[in-house]
C-alpha cells in the first residue's frame, strides 16, 4: 500500500519514526507531520497564517516532510500536493505518545488527522500508545502493523478506527476489543503563574457512569481498544423527536 503517515507529536517523535520504519518493510510510506508538537489542537487549520513545508532527510526507507502547521494541515496539504505522484491508499496517524480515549478524542490532533483523511476520501486509522513516555513503543508499533492488516479490509471512508495500545510487552496485552467510547475526565486545575498567566494541569479521574466495556475502562484493564468513529455529530434521536415542532 501507499501510506500517508501523520501525527500530532511532531515529525521527530520516536512514535511516528519507528512506525514509519516498520511500515516501510511492506509498504511505501510518506511521512508528513508537524515540525513541532501539536498535541490537543483538535481539527484546527492554519487559515490565518501561511505554512512552511520542507522535505527532511531522516531515513532512506521513507520520504518525510515537516509542516509548520497542524496535523489536519499536514493531511490536507499532502492530499492536494502529493497525491499525483503519491496516490495514497490509506491515511494513518500516530503512533501518538499518550492515550486518545473517550472524550479525549474531542481534543486530539492524532484523531483529527485521521478524520481529515476520511473527509478527503481515504481509509484512515489513528493509533495511540497509552504511555506519555512512549514506553514499549516498539511493541506498540508491532501491534499497530498487525492491526492495520486486520482492520484495513473493513475500512471505508465513512468512518475511522481509533486504536489505543497499552504500554506493555506484546505478551502481556490482555487482548483486542472493539468498543464504544467512554468518558475520560480530569481534575482540570489552572495553576497561576507570573504576569497573570495560567497553566492547565490535572489528573485523570474515575468516572462512575462508564460501562465496563467502553474504551476507557478496557484500556485500563490492559486491552487494545478499537473504536469506529464518524465525523457526523448530528444527534439524530433529538432531530427525529423534534421534527414536528414549529420554530
Amino acid at each position: 500500500m501507499n501510506i500517508l503517515l501523520c501525527n500530532d507529536d511532531g515529525l521527530y517523535s520516536d512514535g511516528i519514526l519507528l512506525f514509519a520504519k516498520k511500515l516501510s518493510a511492506e509498504h511505501k510510506v510518506t511521512v508528513v507531520a508537524p515540525e513541532r508538537n501539536n498535541s490537543a489542537v483538535s481539527h484546527s487549520l492554519s487559515i490565518f497564517k501561511n505554512i512552511r513545508v520542507k522535505e527532511e532527510k531522516i531515513d532512506s526507507a521513507f520520504r518525510s516532510f515537516s509542516v509548520s502547521g497542524t496535523p489536519a494541515d499536514c493531511v490536507k496539504f499532502a492530499h492536494h500536493n502529493f497525491r499525483s505522484f503519491f496516490p495514497f491508499d490509506a491515511v494513518l496517524s500516530g503512533i501518538n505518545k499518550g492515550h486518545n480515549l473517550g472524550t479525549d478524542t474531542l481534543y486530539s490532533g492524532t484523531v483529527s488527522a485521521a478524520f481529515e483523511g476520511a473527509a478527503l476520501g481515504y481509509k484512515a486509522i489513528a493509533f495511540s500508545c497509552v504511555s506519555h513516555d512512549g514506553e514499549f513503543m516498539e511493541d506498540c508499533a508491532d501491534i499497530a502493523c498487525d492491526l492495520l492488516c486486520k482492520l484495513y479490509p473493513h475500512l471505508t471512508e465513512d468512518f475511522i478506527f481509533n486504536v489505543n495500545i497499552p504500554a506493555r510487552k506484546k505478551e502481556e496485552i490482555a487482548g483486542v476489543k472493539l468498543t464504544p467510547l467512554g468518558k475520560q475526565i480530569y481534575s482540570d486545575n489552572y495553576e497561576a503563574l507570573s504576569d497573570g498567566e495560567f497553566a492547565l494541569t490535572g489528573e485523570m479521574l474515575a468516572h462512575g457512569e462508564n460501562d465496563s466495556d467502553c474504551d476507557v475502562e478496557l484500556s485500563r484493564a490492559g486491552f487494545v481498544t478499537v473504536t469506529p468513529m464518524i465525523c457526523d455529530r448530528t444527534a439524530y434521536g433529538v432531530l427525529n423527536a423534534l421534527k414536528d415542532i414549529v420554530l
